[in-house]
């Protein structure tokens, strides 16, 4: 199995090429994003971060990893590719909510289906102290199994696919948040013996560093020239849920509940977002401008400092899901 750095490397620098290789692409391919009264951004930008992230990983999880053994989230690819085809069709067509929402309940199943995910554990009751190889005999594991479980975690893969892609407004966000998520999941991967999805947790990490280097705002760069699109933001949504469910499913040690605290930050603003929209009898998705991101800019952050801030929100909440591992 490859190492920590030469794997991490290897995704960044291909994120990077691919972003590079990708932009006179999305151009031909009509994939642009053009400023209108919602879009503030200067210029035409290429929609294809997510494209370079997701073969960046693909690429680097099969030539390091390879597709055999447990715990391996290359076999939520299929699903991956339909969440990402269906997001750059959104993204050159502008798709109904509907049919988008029936091919990511699709896909949604089709990665449960190719993971073999089909359990979820949900906690540990006991005096004594788990370890993933040897919990105590008096352990009480509570673990979710059947229709119950198939609707939580359909609802959960397609809840955060679209958590994600809502809260994709300002530059850099969702690839610094998303960065974030995987870093803890790579790191509780790592603690509870799931090295072969701990590395490909880092090597998505590492290609949406590499998009970053094109999207984020800094001193040395005003403005992005790269956006995820619509199929990134899908992508990664679908990524992250994938991995804790995969996560969730090996071992008691890592319960479903502590694994949501990695992406509670983009849940609760868009649960929140939901209920003020509907209970303002509105579509839930509706645009407006109460996010957390357009909250930050109305308080007097600039777009650059909002990412930040939540990516540091995001690595907060993970830090919270790590030692709750640790402590369970």
């Amino acid at each position: 199995m490859a190492s920590l750095s030469w794997i991490t490397l290897l995704a960044f620098v291909l994120s990077v090429a691919f972003c590079l290789g990708f932009r006179g692409l999305a151009r031909e391919w009509y994939l642009i994003d053009v400023p209108d009264a919602r879009k503030t951004h200067d210029g035409n930008v290429p929609l294809c971060g997510g494209i370079a992230i997701f073969l960046s990983f693909s690429v680097a999880a099969l030539l390091a990893l390879g597709v055999s053994g447990h715990a391996n989230a290359v076999t939520l690819l299929p699903g991956l590719v339909l969440i990402l085809v269906t997001g750059v069709l959104d993204d050159r067509f502008n798709l109904p909510v509907a049919p988008r929402l029936a091919i990511q309940l699709l896909a949604a199943f089709l990665m449960l289906g190719m993971a073999g995910v089909w359990q979820i554990y949900l906690g540990l009751a006991s005096d004594g102290i788990a370890t993933p190889a040897a919990p105590p005999a008096d352990m009480l594991i509570q673990l979710l199994t059947g229709p119950l479980f198939l609707f939580i975690a359909l609802a959960f893969i397609v809840g955060l696919v679209n958590a994600v892609n809502m809260s994709d407004g300002v530059d850099g966000l969702a690839g610094s948040a998303s960065a974030a998520a995987f870093f803890w999941l790579a790191v509780i991967g790592f603690g509870v013996g799931e090295r072969r999805l701990g590395l490909q947790a880092l090597a998505i990490a590492a290609a949406c560093l590499g998009f970053l280097v094109f999207n984020m705002r800094h001193r040395w760069r005003a403005k992005a020239s790269l956006f995820l699109g619509d199929g990134g933001s899908t992508f990664l949504g679908a990524a992250l849920a994938g991995f804790i469910l995969i996560l969730a499913s090996r071992t008691a040690a890592v319960p479903f509940p502590v694994l949501i605290w990695i992406v509670i930050v983009p849940v609760i603003d868009t649960l929140s977002l939901i209920v003020r929209r509907m209970s303002a009898r509105r579509s839930p998705f509706s645009p407006d401008r109460q996010h957390l991101h357009h909250l930050l800019i109305d308080a007097g952050l600039s777009c650059g400092q909002t990412a930040v801030a939540i990516m540091g929100l995001n690595l907060i909440a993970g830090a919270v899901a790590y030692v709750a591992v640790q402590f369970d």
